[in-house]
């Protein structure tokens, strides 16, 4: 029996539901968590150039920004429903890849699919941000991402080197079922009336907050696109070889996978504004160490400081999303502005004074943004939307 005031879009236990919604969300950004491995074997199996692989990899970052947009004008708080649909387009597009289809198809495929990824991730986002403990709930969301991302990186490689270049789309597909599985079990439908309950709208102040907190999340993502597009090329300037950065990468995962957690355990403690500003302070600090580092003890540091910063701030900032935001479409909306941050922040990187100088400065002045806009969001603010699914 639902309670006045609240709702639910989880069958079974909490976690049963949390599970599917963090599964949903993961097949969404998994073609771009395989982009790295899918590139290279677009060059070594299909004889791809630089050119071909640059209009694959804008085609799904453009088309899952699209997805997420397109999210915003669906009816609110259906997740269940488009999540499945979703899912259903991704599994078709992932099917007929496997037919090996020409290059023009293949494109219009992944386009297809990229944008039905996009309505996947920001449908789970909308409803993870409603559950009882959002931090943990995204946090949880990125510790999958870490591993999957690792794996496809180790993994991969070899199932495509044994059954070709196809065969990577069958280990898409083989996820994409599994959180259709997920979703169509775990999560339960939720009528009309409780959709309207639960998203009540927002006011002026809503807005404004919501906006706010989108800045924010927009100008941390710029940050770590001006550092991380150049991360390897900073390493070799400071005297690191391929293998060196290739480690560096490795150790970044694990510290990002272990600072995931952290959100929903100092989240209820600690409130949002703290840990925001503590880790935008990391953040700004580690961009400082990779200013000034000449080793490559100095340059792990530096990037363990980078990934821990990442992994903490930004389930806070959707944390901060949620719980200012009563209407649901700026949830909805945030994930396009991953894509679009991560673009803006290397092509930003030119206006500066150039070299590693520039990219340092972009970095920086990104990730102070990205503080004082969420603390200035969070001001003040009303107490936080129900929850309409189960987080904890």
């Amino acid at each position: 029996m639902l309670k006045s005031g609240h709702s639910r879009t989880t069958e079974g236990g909490a976690g049963d539901g949390l599970a599917a919604l963090v599964t949903l969300g993961t097949a969404g950004v998994m073609t771009f968590l395989a982009m790295p491995v899918i590139a290279v074997a677009l060059v070594n199996v299909l004889g791809a150039s630089e050119r071909d692989v640059g209009l694959f990899s804008t085609i799904q970052l453009i088309t899952l920004s699209c997805g997420c947009l397109l999210s915003t004008f669906l009816p609110r708080g259906r997740f269940r429903r488009f999540g499945i649909s979703a899912l259903a387009v991704m599994i078709v597009c992932d099917l007929l890849c496997l037919a090996q289809p020409g290059w023009t198809a293949f494109l219009v495929l992944r386009g297809i699919g990229g944008a039905a990824g996009g309505v996947a991730v920001s449908q789970a986002t909308a409803a993870m941000a409603r559950t009882r403990n959002a931090e943990r709930s995204f946090g949880l969301f990125l510790a999958l991402q870490t591993i999957l991302s690792i794996v496809c990186v180790y993994a991969m490689p070899p199932i495509i080197g044994a059954f070709g270049f196809a065969a990577a789309y069958a280990v898409l597909l083989a996820f994409d079922i599994l959180a259709l599985a997920l979703v169509a079990i775990r999560l339960r439908p939720v009528g009309s009336a409780e959709e309207h309950h639960g998203m009540p709208g927002n006011d002026m102040a809503g807005w404004l907050r919501s906006g706010g907190v989108l800045l924010s999340i927009l100008c941390f993502f710029t940050g770590v696109g001006a550092l991380w597009t150049f991360l390897a090329i900073l390493g070799q300037g400071v005297g690191l070889d391929s293998a060196q950065v290739a480690l560096v990468l490795s150790i970044s995962k694990l510290v990002a996978f272990a600072a995931s957690f952290l959100p929903g355990i100092v989240g209820s403690r600690f409130g949002r504004i703290p840990p925001i500003v503590a880790a935008a302070a990391v953040l700004v600090a580690a961009v400082q160490v990779y200013a000034v580092a000449g080793s490559f003890a100095a340059f792990v540091l530096a990037t363990a400081m980078f990934s821990f910063g990442w992994y903490v701030i930004y389930p806070f900032q959707l944390g901060a999303l949620g719980q200012v935001d009563r209407d649901g479409r700026p949830m909805l909306a945030a994930a396009a502005l991953t894509g679009a941050g991560l673009g803006l922040g290397p092509a930003l990187t030119v206006l500066g004074p150039g070299g590693p100088a520039g990219i340092y400065l972009i970095a920086t002045l990104a990730f102070l943004c990205a503080g004082v806009a969420a603390i200035v969001a969070l001001m003040r603010v009303s107490p936080p939307l129900p929850a309409i699914a189960q987080g904890s």
